[in-house]
């Protein structure tokens, strides 16, 4: 039940404050051409909130470079403005986020910056984002207070950007609120001034002003932890639903106001045993939408002193889910262990050094078994003996959707000929249904 763990190019969801002090270091570099003689140095509140009228450092530039360091024990966002020549402050500056142990090497143009980061420094960024959220409920003292109907974590469709999203819609008489956010804290986030509403008639509502964040350019880190909060003219009273047009092209189409949940016992565990000699201090888990083509943070939790980690929830329909392995300096492993989670089911994964095994009930136990025959035959057989024995045990388990969810998410056999084994009363499942539809967009 072997199983090598899967590299994933990915941003991945630092704790705000549980680790030790570690130094933060900028490296600055600037264009021959630029003439800036120092910068400037800000530093935000404990809610990534910058007021840059008094700096903490002033750092000189030397032949082209500056530097700068700074301890931390949790992460939190800078500011960086040059001073020209005779000692005028530019009217720009460049935020970043200060992140505990990493270096953030930038390259300072004429107008423009480019930032070189580590994927531990991206990775981090996105773990002490997801956690301030959740530490705060997503507030802080700087967000503007509005007044109206609020509709929260409203549903919706983003378009052509799933990163960004609407967090709320607040609607009165004078004008209609939304709290756009972004799970890519990295990328841009540009909101333009010429966005819109539309209502389900096709009636327009123009953008009046932003009440925080930047407008037709780059937000800020604080709008990256909070959102931005972007006003339109009022939509009617009755609105059941509306779009979202950004002026750069995106769109979230149907938004409406979210219905009312049901509490629900968690009807999925997953219980991780980690083995001895490896430093794994934790887990994040992020989950994939349905369609399997991006996926979010859901989850950050440590092991505890008998190196085990548990984390239950209640699902409505099986997820893919990427589970990283977290450090005790806040880094994030580099791979990740990629299944399903199942409603009705407990997995049980135990992480070894470069694999892990995966057993548990129902689904789990098909899974752990598939597993063990495949690493098995491709160890002690010939390639034409293992093809044999691989095709033979999907033949005898092709009504198992453990058994042909690990043939599918490993490839064990081209899954046009995979789909070509399974039976009807499997092919015609919801489950049987995605493996024939991804199929058809290989072929």
């Amino acid at each position: 039940m072997k199983r090598i763990l899967s590299i994933l190019a990915l941003v991945v969801c630092v704790s705000t404050s549980m680790f030790a002090q570690q130094v933060f270091t900028l490296e600055g570099i600037v264009d021959p051409e630029i003439t800036d003689s120092c910068y400037n140095i800000y530093l935000a509140d404990e809610n990534f909130h910058i007021q840059d009228d008094v700096p903490v450092a002033c750092v000189p530039v030397i032949d082209k470079k500056f530097h700068y360091e700074l301890p931390l024990d949790k992460m939190t966002s800078g500011r960086i403005r040059c001073i020209f020549p005779g000692g005028e402050l530019c009217s720009a500056w460049i935020d970043l986020f200060f992140v505990p142990g990493e270096t953030a090497t930038l390259h300072v143009h004429n107008g423009n910056y480019d930032l070189e980061q580590s994927y531990n420094y991206k990775a981090k960024v996105s773990r002490g984002v997801w956690t301030a959220r959740n530490a705060t409920n997503w507030q802080s003292p700087n967000l503007p207070k509005i007044k109206g109907k609020a509709w929260n974590d409203p549903k919706q469709e983003s378009r052509f950007h799933p990163y960004l999203y609407v967090k709320d819609v607040f609607l009165n008489d004078t004008e209609t609120v939304l709290r756009l956010v972004s799970d890519r804290h990295m990328q841009n986030m540009i909101i333009g001034s010429k966005s819109l509403l539309v209502d389900e008639n096709g009636n327009e509502y123009k953008f009046v002003r932003s009440l925080m964040g930047e407008v037709d350019e780059n937000t800020g880190q604080e709008v990256r932890v909070y959102g931005g909060y972007y006003a339109f003219e009022p939509l009617p009273k009755d609105v059941k639903a509306f779009r979202f047009y950004n002026s750069n092209g995106f769109l979230i189409d149907s938004i409406s106001p979210a219905p009312k949940q049901k509490k629900h016992k968690p009807n999925f565990n997953l219980n991780i045993t980690v083995s001895e000699g490896i430093g794994d201090s934790g887990y994040l888990l992020m989950m994939y939408d349905e369609d399997e083509t991006y996926n979010t943070q859901i989850a950050d939790f440590p092991t505890d002193k008998n190196r085990k980690a548990s984390y239950s929830m209640y699902m409505e329909k099986p997820r893919l889910v990427d589970v990283f392995a977290t450090f005790p300096d806040g880094s994030v492993c580099t791979h990740c262990m990629r299944f399903p989670f199942v409603p009705n089911e407990k997995a049980e994964l135990k992480v070894m050094n470069g694999s892990f095994y995966l057993s548990g009930t129902g689904f789990y136990k098909q899974w752990g078994m598939a597993d063990e025959l495949v690493e098995n035959a491709s160890k002690y057989k010939t390639a034409e003996e293992t093809k044999a024995m691989v095709t033979d045990y999907l033949k005898a388990h092709a009504n198992e959707e453990g058994c042909v969810s690990y043939y599918v998410m490993y490839k064990v056999l081209p899954l046009e000929t995979l789909v070509s084994m399974l039976p009807e009363s499997m092919l015609s499942t919801e489950f049987g249904k995605k493996i024939k539809l991804k199929a058809e967009r290989e072929r």
